[in-house]
């Protein structure tokens, strides 16, 4: 009895034992998944590589632009639009890159240059300031990435921009300042498909209003795919090689300008505001340069939707109703992407 009594008492031990030694096994094991799990993100399978600097440039041949007003100072004038350019630099950085958490620093600037020619009548106030100040904007965002799991994901951008036709000398930044928030809950259902919904609080269709999405990216097979921000834009992508891509769809854009002219009879108003939207169906090309460096092609039919100027910022009173004519343009971008190694070491860490 004396030497079963220790034996008897040694098998509860070496269960417990072996319970504990199995819990810890599969805590190892838990921690292993954690590490090497695919965290669900927006993007798909046969998407473009994400872009760190872009510099582009966008042209508009002529076309005709009218303008309407009620109020007798201002009254109404016409013109030729000679030439209508877009130049954009913009620059994005990871300031945070976890397997599940990242958050992205983005810097912007553009500005619009009009040139008139057939001003009738020569002195119109509208095209007069256009033309001498033209339409910037300097731009600050921060976007931010959480995964919960391999399912699903959040999505929140932040941005501040500095848009009018302000110059060095007279920059104000309560003037000229348009804030955008954008927010979306998404799920990953396969490396080919994710979709979500969202809200932004932006100026798509010229005020600053909430506007609901629905985000839908789709690879299909090798070749064909779908890339959408529904209705913001929808872009149907042809895979022709891992370093040329083809896409077709359609763009909405809008902005808000607050303009502050200097001579009558818009110097009355203290702070116009210019809001416009326009839809452009498009065709691209996106073709890699080298490694790293890529450049973009864009051409298709831009259609002015709206295009207002208001007495006062965040007014709903028109003080000019502007017409402008549909016309083709074309673009191009030269941007820079991670280059394959960096990713294939990231993925294989």
């Amino acid at each position: 009895m004396k030497l079963i009594l220790p034996k008897l008492l040694l098998i509860p031990l070496l269960l417990i034992g072996e319970q504990a030694l199995a819990q810890e096994t599969e805590r190892d094991l838990m921690d292993v998944q954690k590490q090497t799990i695919d965290y669900a993100s927006p993007g798909v399978r046969g998407m473009g590589r994400s872009r760190g600097i872009v510099i582009g440039y966008e042209r508009l041949p002529q076309f005709n632009m009218e303008s309407e007003s009620d109020h007798p100072e201002v009254g109404n004038g016409r013109a030729r639009v000679r030439r209508h350019n877009k130049f954009f630099v913009r620059a994005l950085a990871p300031i945070m890159n976890k397997p599940n958490n990242k958050l992205i620093l983005g810097i912007d600037h553009k500005f619009e240059e009009f040139n008139f020619e057939s001003v009738s009548p020569a002195s119109y106030s509208l095209y007069r300031n256009l033309e001498d100040k033209n339409l910037k904007s300097l731009g600050l965002q921060l976007a931010f990435l959480h995964s919960f799991d391999e399912v699903r994901f959040m999505l929140v951008r932040a941005k501040g921009e500095l848009n009018g036709d302000y110059t060095r000398d007279n920059v104000n930044v309560s003037d000229y300042l348009k804030t955008t928030v954008d927010l979306a809950y998404g799920w990953k259902r396969s490396p080919d498909f994710a979709w979500g919904v969202g809200l932004q609080l932006g100026y798509t269709f010229g005020r600053q209003r909430i506007y609901p999405g629905i985000m839908y990216n789709r690879t299909f097979n090798d070749r064909w795919g779908v890339e959408s921000i529904f209705p913001a834009n929808l872009r149907v992508r042809y895979n022709v090689s891992e370093k040329t891509l083809l896409y077709t769809g359609y763009r909405i854009e809008g902005a808000s300008y607050n303009l502050y002219a200097d001579e009558p009879p818009l110097s009355q108003f203290n702070d116009i505001e210019l809001r416009r939207t326009d839809i452009k169906a498009l065709l691209r090309l996106e073709q890699e340069i080298y490694d790293f460096l890529w450049f973009a092609v864009e051409g298709g039919f831009r259609q002015y939707y709206r295009h207002r100027a208001f007495d006062v910022v965040g007014s709903r009173d028109e003080l000019i109703t502007n017409t402008l004519a549909g016309a083709g343009y074309i673009g191009i971008e030269l941007y820079a992407v991670p280059p394959r190694k960096l990713l294939e070491r990231s993925q294989n860490r």
